[in-house]
């Protein structure tokens, strides 16, 4: 027997007006050209886009599943011809499109995409769009969607379909795509009020963060997943959220969190991520902008309520979402090997409403440590609870198997071993420890907005700590040359080789020498924290006109050194909290310690292929330090016996493997690997032996 699905489609209406630019026009062009070529084409866009979107998703379930879908929409134009740019019963979008690269590394002859080149802005309404008529608006359909953008639906309640007014059928699941602010207006407070036990509500990061609400941006997947479960059950503007049966919020392209109300009326939060990227980073890979990633999440969602609304698969339609807004990214609008002339150019419904329909999980899924859950340790009179746990998803996944996990890793190789864990790649640094990660992006979006910014005075200066051998130049070289190929010139000075602050001035000639070139300086002062002139951290007050001003001193004559990035790697110091610790406040002042350090704009601390020790009186609690030291023998191995490879796949002896990844430590970090590695008899072997 055929299923049959009444849907209610309905919302803010926008005509969607492609302003599609060929030829050679590039942006702010003065000169008339005739041969370059413009046109534009239209589409009907929000509650309207989203009704055709699953309009196709029913045709595919009634060829698929037997599944008869009826819509109900907005009686808004379906033909061109019916509408004018300006027409002011309805809202007008605008953008300018282009045909971009297929990805930033695709080959030069691969086929182009068509993606937004720049957002031209909205022409609203004179009055809210027109709804549903009286006759289309059916008192118990089986699932109601509402487009809440903000344009004037919300308010007016005459436009809310029956279902939703009378609140007379709360066996009808209702979806709510809403844009900033979220969990305000009429709208909002009648859903929550009256039928919140059916709803599902679909929203953006960045519309949650207009909304005064605070979440991490582009740290690391933990971070971010726990700021965003604490703001949806405790933040008082937005967490009547938390009554919703399910709240969707995406991060684009890289993944999306579901916070879910349980039966038993707790919360269950969970990630959906892709472990190589972070929010915005997949997107950078293909240029250009999209329009349609919400409206491809809310169809996918509803496309699994359609299939089966008792027990429908929520974490599916997320993986197919996420899917389909890949799909829709890479390949663009219009159709592939059609030109606009032939097919005009708009959102490729029929292509996406497939593309959520192959029920893959290719996504990673992680449940979401609530960030208030204490951890309780026995004491001899009773169980206490202390500070939140620092939750990792590699602690959560290889908990008590992290010496296979690490063999593994460096026979197979980190991506192709660590499946479901968040990867930090940047250039050819790989890092899986969270604390790690969150350092180096944020120290990437330093540099990037220092570049951004244009035109500088003064350096962009952090400090990089770690112990000897842990490898700090290299993590920031490539964090930076990632950044910015081709574009930055390397320089190091070892402080405690300079015997005078005419060494100093010296290289700081060096520095401007360099930005005049064109080049971005990036340069190492390495063992900054060192002494001179018999006073510990001695060099520190040389540095701070330079870091303040962007200027420094030679006789009478004050040298600008231009735009430039220091990186003050610590001697001494293993972590930024070990910094002056063996000097008391009144030393540390005097040595102008709190001076400097106000002038860091960042910091890292490198960990290391050692265990990281808190104090040196107790034992080392870093049980994943062998995950990094097998990612760096790996690394090390790689670039240093590419013979013993074959396939990806390491040819080593499971005995020598343990001794290097056991071993209890290595005195001089990394060199102490490499130089074991060097000293090894393995010219023309095939295979790390014994």
């Amino acid at each position: 027997m055929e299923k049959e699905i009444l849907a209610v489609i309905t919302g803010d209406v926008t005509m969607d007006w492609n302003l599609v630019r060929s030829g050679g026009i590039k942006r702010g062009q003065l000169t008339w050209n005739p041969a370059d070529t413009t046109d534009i084409t239209w589409q009907r866009g929000g509650a309207a886009l989203l009704a055709d979107l699953l309009a196709a998703v029913g045709t595919t379930l009634q060829a698929e599943k037997g599944i008869s879908v009826s819509i109900r929409q907005p009686v808004v134009p379906t033909d061109r011809a019916e509408i004018i740019p300006g027409d002011p019963r309805f809202h007008h979008s605008f953008a300018i499109w282009t045909e971009k690269k297929y990805a930033e590394k695709a080959p030069l002859d691969k086929e182009k995409a068509w993606r937004v080149d720049e957002y031209m802005g909205l022409r609203r309404a004179d009055a809210p769009c027109p709804a549903l008529t009286a006759a289309d608006d059916p008192a118990q359909p089986d699932l109601i969607i509402l487009d809440d953008a903000d344009l004037g639906f919300r308010e007016a309640q005459n436009c809310w379909p029956r279902a939703v007014r009378q609140a007379d059928h709360p066996e009808a699941w209702i979806m709510l795509k809403m844009a900033k602010p979220v969990a305000q207006g009429p709208l909002w407070e009648h859903l929550h009020h009256k039928l919140s036990k059916r709803l599902i509500v679909v929203t953006t990061v960045n519309d949650l963060r207009l909304t005064e609400v605070q979440i991490s941006r582009e740290l690391s997947w933990e971070r971010t997943a726990q700021d965003l479960f604490w703001e949806l059950v405790h933040n008082p503007c937005i967490n009547a959220l938390s009554h919703c049966a399910h709240v969707l919020v995406s991060f684009g392209a890289a993944g999306v969190i579901l916070l879910s109300r349980q039966a038993s009326g707790g919360m269950k939060c969970s990630l959906f991520f892709d472990p190589r990227c972070i929010e915005g980073t997949w997107e950078a890979g293909y240029p250009g902008g999209m329009i349609g990633y919400t409206t491809c999440l809310t169809a996918s969602i509803a496309r699994q309520l359609m299939l089966n609304p008792a027990q429908p698969d929520i974490a599916l339609g997320v993986q197919n979402g996420l899917a389909a807004m890949r799909n829709l990214h890479a390949d663009g609008y219009g159709e592939k090997g059609k030109s606009i002339y032939q097919v005009p150019l708009a959102f490729p419904t029929a292509r996406i409403a497939a593309a959520m329909g192959q029920d893959k999980a290719a996504y990673a899924m992680v449940e979401v440590q609530d960030p208030l859950r204490f951890i309780a340790q026995p004491t001899e009179e009773e169980e206490k609870p202390l500070t939140p746990g620092f939750w990792t998803i590699l602690e959560d996944r290889y908990q008590g198997m992290l010496d296979q996990t690490a063999e593994q890793i460096v026979r197979r190789g980190p991506e192709a071993v660590l499946q479901c864990v968040p990867l930090g790649q940047f250039g050819n640094l790989l890092t899986v420890d969270r604390q790690e990660i969150e350092s180096f992006r944020s120290i990437r979006a330093l540099v990037g907005e220092y570049v951004s910014q244009g035109q500088q005075k003064r350096p962009l200066s952090m400090a990089v700590f770690g112990s000897p051998g842990s490898g700090k130049s290299f993590g920031i070289i490539e964090v930076a040359s990632s950044l910015l190929p081709g574009q930055i010139e390397v320089r190091e000075f070892n402080l405690s080789q300079f015997s005078a602050t005419s060494d100093l001035i010296a290289a700081l000639h060096q520095v401007r020498d360099i930005g005049l070139s064109g080049k971005l300086p990036l340069i190492f002062w390495d063992e900054f924290d060192t002494s001179f002139g018999g006073t510990p951290l001695g060099w520190l007050r040389y540095f701070l006109a330079p870091m303040q001003d962007g200027r420094f001193q030679e006789g009478q004559i004050s040298h600008p050194i231009g735009r430039s990035i220091f990186v003050f790697a610590g001697g001494t110091a293993a972590s930024m909290a070990e910094f002056g610790r063996n000097l008391s406040e009144t030393e540390f002042r005097a040595v102008k310690g709190p001076d400097f350090t106000s002038r860091l704009k960042g910091f890292v601390n490198i960990l290391g292929p050692n265990p990281v020790r808190h104090d040196d009186s107790a034992p080392a609690k870093d049980p994943y330090y062998i995950i990094r030291r097998a990612i760096l023998l790996r690394s090390i191995l790689k670039r240093g016996c590419p013979e013993l490879f074959e396939k990806e796949m390491l040819n080593i002896d499971s005995g020598v493997l343990r001794a290097l990844l056991k071993t209890r430590e290595y005195r001089h970090g990394v060199r102490s690997i490499e130089s074991i590695i060097m000293m090894s008899q393995l010219a023309g072997k095939k295979s790390f032996e014994r």
